[in-house]
């Protein structure tokens, strides 16, 4: 069986980047030839190449980084880079295997031997200070090197950590913990242009050609830091504006990933920032995706990246390369989540007795040691426990809360995080029983919104009946499949606001039922309105939905494992979700946690009560730390309600707390979140490059999960249905295509995205809202009208290249004569929906940007109208991404103008003309980026350049 290697070497070589195993690397030598201890990744073209072992001895006199182990290989525009872990910390053992969180990153180029060089003399800088800075705030005398990578020294490490901390300085950043607070303190650095969003010398980047002497601290940088903290002054000190050839350079070897290129420094600084925050964990002998129960035996020859679930693999798509390649020891699975292990004795017969291993040990020890307290005498009755608890995010649907939410076409909720509570005795004893217990959270699974630019945003929904249905039914048919039955718990208000959206969770769960449920088993909800329950902020009154509960959750039970053998299995799962899935859903998910280890430990004939014993407080602030980093990886704050989850007792600080993290929420929700969420969705592989592209234009991203062509299709069909009333017509073609907002003009911003449909005797144009999947209201001008079809250039904004790129923004007009056979209908819920056109004309005619008279050819303007449309990109970030290589090529202008032809073809059909006739086509520019840079004004720019300085 492939061994993971524990720690690696990184040296930077004249022919690429070198990755081999350190002395006392791996625990075990399988003592096979064919397993790979060392590989080269050559620079520029990123071939992996397997080396022997003398080469790799050959380099250990080397100055090299150590690692102890890797993340992937990060490729962007034209550079890659090598992310590999540079700081880890011990949180918890498992069956005598330790489990790790990761603490701190080193992201090197793999683009040059003299970019590489600096990368890591850079991350060996940062690592030195920051070990300096921990040693000096700790006693010598108690701390050992908790990074000992011996097989012996890994084998003593038997006893249990504290829950991990997410402010400890054992990594850099961590005094800066999560991406909201990062913002908030260091704001500045975020509101800059590409060059300025991250140094060069944090990046190990010189400037092209050569290693540069280092130059002073950033002047932004005094502001942002304390005199005595050793590891931001660490950073600090690597800070310098990045080199403004990076981009240019970049753009000329690969011009389509110009803005990839140009959000490449804040891209890295993301991904460092990420994978620092003490969220993703990893062990080298458990499969942390998988339950208790489901570990598999390590079968020979099978690597750990294949036995691990795919549903929590975060880092898969970052480690393509090297498991393509087959070097399978340099593949470590991470999960992000939580893990946290408390140590706790009971008194039998009866008696109570706690005591926190917080107390015990402190952070940074070496975790087998034990507290002098432990030395005191204690009852001849005492019992030792060990109580762990496990959270693994879905890469399904992954993201930031306003920007995820609801469900996507495969049935994968946001914010689907399983978590696991284990109970088990301190050393693993095979003889004894290891209680696992399950829960699971996740958005409602139904087509839904809300706007992050309020503080209380009412949720939308979307999408008709069938298509939420639909993926309803897969959502919970897969939960069955995992888990058994299903009892869904839904925490939301029974008042305004929520309650439409509970109503309809309801509605979908009955209809669901009455289609047979899940092979015949319904699913059960529960509504309990935690607000109204627990209002007055006593939130113990969580309790009654335990008591709701009692007949489920004994039904269900949980999993025993005895001597490697399966005891008893967990029969189902209870699915809890709120509005976020984070607050109300901690508590309540505390409550059933609470529960369940009453009752095994009832089974281990102890009585004790959590809730009523003060001396088990540290079971509260295990899962209150689980609530905080679940929160920060989905809204980038702690949990709300954290002060009564950590000490059943709630007060004006606690709500005073939980105010000003909502306010940072607010603050993540419109600045900082739509870059962050385009960064998840490459760094798992859901987007391509040009997911930056669509961000630069909208400072928003596509979701991944939703097919636009589907809800496309949707709209051409739903529209179909309603504007073609005559049964005569004969439906021809329909296109999805963006608009100006007004009708009559060229360039009316925003666009829309309009549906045009064409039939045997009229074109119609409709304006279609996408929340509701109707049809707004509609034109529909008659082929007999139309006078003459124009396509060709269409540049709306030149604020970008892509935008002002004259080969890809290609629209047509249909130039068409005034008269009552066209129709104007709006969808005004009323009875009238005919509109006066003449009333549009003397609305609409003042805000015509382009004159239209030399196309007319002297026609009166009065006599005419017009109606534009630009065509929408063949291929966005999701398709590309998905197609490839094989991603179709046709030409933007070849599809408009085929359009224009079928529209013509459908003219001389219905007058009989002749195929040959003049053609009605023809090609000019519709706006052309000389008319386009003349009509922007500087306003446009301010405006723009505010935005991207904000969002971007």
């Amino acid at each position: 069986m492939p061994t993971l290697l524990r720690k690696l070497a990184v040296v930077a070589a004249v022919d690429g980047l070198i990755l081999h195993a350190q002395a006392n690397g791996a625990r075990h030598n399988t003592g096979s030839d064919n397993e790979t201890s060392a590989i080269r990744i050559d620079y520029k073209t990123n071939k992996i190449t397997a080396l022997p072992t003398s080469a790799s001895e050959s380099l250990d006199g080397k100055d090299a980084l150590e690692a102890y182990g890797l993340v992937g290989l990060l490729s962007v525009a034209s550079y890659s880079f090598i992310i590999s872990i540079t700081q880890r910390q011990q949180v918890a053992q498992i069956q005598g295997h330790p489990i790790y969180t990761v603490t701190n990153v080193a992201i090197i180029p793999t683009t040059s031997q003299a970019d590489a060089s600096r990368a890591i003399a850079q991350a060996k800088k940062e690592s030195s200070q920051e070990e300096a800075a921990f040693d000096s705030s700790s006693d010598e005398d108690d701390l050992p090197d908790n990074e000992t990578d011996t097989a012996e020294a890994e084998a003593e490490i038997g006893s249990l950590p504290s829950s991990p901390t997410r402010s400890t300085p054992h990594a850099r950043g961590n005094s800066v913990s999560s991406i909201a607070e990062d913002v908030l303190v260091k704001k500045v650095r975020f509101g800059r242009f590409a060059a300025n969003w991250l140094s060069r010398r944090n990046l190990g980047l010189p400037r092209p050609g050569a290693l540069e002497p280092d130059v002073p601290d950033s002047p932004f940088d005094g502001a942002s830091r304390s005199s005595g903290d050793a590891s931001e002054a660490a950073h600090d000190a690597m800070e310098e504006v990045l080199a403004e050839g990076v981009e240019a350079q970049s753009k000329a070897e690969n011009p389509k990933y110009g803005q990839a290129a140009e959000l490449l420094p804040k891209l890295l600084r993301y991904t460092k920032l990420l994978f620092a925050s003490h969220n993703f964990s990893f062990a080298y002998d458990y499969d942390l995706t998988r339950s208790l129960h489901m570990q598999e035996a390590r079968r020979d020859r099978l690597p750990l990246h294949k036995l691990v679930d795919p549903l929590y693999f975060w880092n898969r798509h970052l480690m393509n390369a090297f498991i393509d390649h087959g070097a399978h020891g340099f593949v470590l699975p991470l999960i992000q989540g939580f893990v946290g292990q408390r140590e706790f004795t009971v008194a039998g017969a009866g008696k109570k007795q706690s005591k926190d291993s917080s107390e015990e040990l402190s952070e940074g020890r070496i975790l087998g040691e034990k507290h002098e307290a432990e030395a005191a005498e204690v009852d001849d009755s005492k019992r030792d426990y060990l109580l762990t608890l496990i959270s693994r995010r879905s890469v399904n649907r992954p993201g930031l809360r306003y920007l995820r939410r609801g469900v996507d076409d495969e049935g994968n909720t946001a914010n689907t995080v399983e978590t696991e509570q284990i109970l088990s005795v301190p050393d693993w004893a095979p003889s004894h029983s290891a209680y696992s217990y399950l829960q699971i959270r996740g958005s409602i699974p139904l087509y839904f919104s809300q706007s992050p630019y309020a503080l209380k945003p009412i949720p939308v929904l979307h999408h008709s009946a069938d298509t939420n249905l639909l993926a309803f039914g897969r959502h919970f048919r897969e939960l069955s499949r995992r888990y058994g039955k299903v009892q869904a718990v839904s925490l939301i208000d029974k008042l305004a606001g929520e309650l439409k959206l509970g109503e309809q969770y309801e509605r979908y769960t009955e209809s669901f039922n009455a289609a047979g449920g899940i092979d015949g088993t319904p699913v059960q909800l529960e509504w309990f309105d935690f607000h109204r329950e627990c209002r007055g902020m006593k939130f113990e009154n969580v309790s009654r939905l335990v008591d709701r509960l009692q007949d489920t959750l004994n039904e269900f039970c949980y999993t025993i494992v005895t001597d490697n053998s399966i005891l008893q299995t967990q029969k189902g799962i209870i699915r809890t979700n709120c509005m976020d899935c984070l607050d109300r859903t901690g508590v309540a998910q505390c409550a059933f946690g609470q529960w369940v280890l009453e009752h095994q430990l009832e089974n281990e004939g102890i009585d004790i009560d959590l809730g009523g014993d003060s001396a088990t407080r540290w079971f509260n602030t295990l899962w209150a730390d689980n609530g905080d980093a679940i929160s920060k990886q989905y809204s980038s704050t702690a949990a709300l309600k954290g002060d009564y989850t950590r000490t059943r007792k709630r007060d004006y600080r606690g709500a005073l707390n939980d105010f000003g993290l909502t306010l940072s929420r607010y603050y993540n929700n419109i600045v900082n979140d739509f870059f962050s969420q385009a960064c998840i969705d490459y760094l798992l592989g859901n987007v391509s490059t040009q997911v930056f592209d669509e961000f630069a234009i909208e400072l928003q991203t596509t979701d991944p999960g939703v097919s636009v062509q589907k809800l496309r299709q949707n709209a051409i069909d739903t529209s179909c249905k309603i504007v073609i009333s005559s049964p005569s017509e004969e439906f021809l073609g329909g296109w999805t295509m963006l608009t100006p907002r007004q009708p009559n003009t060229l360039r009316t911003l925003p666009f829309e995205e309009s549906v045009l449909l064409l039939t045997d005797a009229a074109v119609y144009s409709c304006r279609f809202d996408w929340e509701t999947d109707k049809v707004r209201s509609f034109e529909r001008i008659d082929l007999r009208s139309i006078s003459r079809i124009h396509y060709g250039t269409y540049i709306t904004s030149i604020l970008t290249d892509s935008q002002a790129n004259e080969e890809s923004n290609v629209g047509l007009v249909i130039v068409y004569r005034d008269g009552d056979i066209n129709t104007l209908r709006v969808n005004t819920r009323s009875l009238q929906s005919d509109v006066d056109l003449s009333t549009l004309e003397t609305t609409t005619s003042a805000n015509s940007e382009w004159d239209l008279v030399s196309w007319l050819r002297g026609s009166k303007r009065s006599a005419t109208r017009f109606v534009a449309f630009k065509g929408l990109p063949l291929l966005n970030s999701v398709s590309s991404s998905r197609l490839g290589a094989s991603a179709a090529t046709v030409r933007e202008r070849d599809r408009i103008r085929s359009i224009c032809l079928d529209i013509e073809r459908a003219m001389f059909a219905g007058q009989g003309r002749d195929i040959d006739a003049a053609s009605a086509v023809e090609e000019s520019d519709i706006i052309s980026s000389a008319d386009a840079k003349k009509r922007t004004g500087w306003l446009e720019y301010l405006v723009y350049d505010l935005k991207k300085m904000v969002w971007a």
